[in-house]
């Protein structure tokens, strides 16, 4: 198979799996796809994001890289900064897109950009939601568990003064719901946590 019909065969597949490939591909997967895909990539048709995960490499401005996030090391969701940052919660831009997970902490450097993946118990994987972005789903964390999940993750740096909550310039004018952001403090079973966002309801007058 030469690459123009291999691409539009999976042309859909912005960025692949070599399982998806046995897939979308059937009979015309074979032994010698394997040494297709390191010839195409020799000759720039692919990009390697890491191992067994491929690029098309003329798509590459058209991944976003949220949706990518998910893909690219799972179980996860989008949350942490840059959750923050997407609901303006936060003004600064982001440059490493932040996930949570249930596997080991991990970062990647990729073609496509920083990730990094940060750890939290099973039980606590949860309070975010489903969006769809060119027809691809991914896990936004809410409002509110992406604030949960940053004070969680930071609880050996912040105090909870009013300072240092000012230091991050948190949107005070943000609207979270005071029920849910103490609903998912309570999941973590986290002293410090739980007094973090009590910190912050006072701090920002949801109360």
């Amino acid at each position: 198979m030469d690459y123009f019909k291999f691409r539009d065969k999976i042309k859909d597949l912005p960025y692949f799996e070599t399982r998806e490939l046995k897939i979308v591909l059937r009979d015309d997967f074979n032994p010698a796809m394997l040494v297709n895909l390191k010839n195409w990539m020799n000759k720039g048709h692919l990009v390697m994001l890491r191992r067994g995960l491929y690029l098309l490499a003329d798509l590459k401005n058209e991944v976003d890289v949220m949706v990518f996030a998910g893909k690219l090391y799972s179980p996860s969701y989008i949350s942490l900064e840059t959750a923050l940052s997407f609901y303006g919660i936060i003004p600064e831009a982001v440059f490493t897109t932040t996930s949570v997970t249930t596997r080991k902490t991990k970062k990647f450097q990729t073609p496509l950009g920083y990730f990094s993946y940060q750890k939290i118990k099973k039980e606590a994987f949860g309070g975010f939601e489903a969006k769809m972005q060119n027809g691809i789903s991914y896990k936004l964390a809410l409002p509110e568990k992406a604030l949960v999940d940053f004070f969680y993750l930071n609880r050996n740096i912040i105090d909870g003064s009013q300072e240092q909550f000012e230091s991050y310039r948190f949107n005070k004018d943000f609207k979270f719901s005071k029920s849910k952001l103490r609903k998912f403090a309570k999941i973590f079973q986290n002293k410090k946590t739980s007094f973090l966002i009590n910190q912050f309801i006072k701090w920002s007058h949801l109360d």
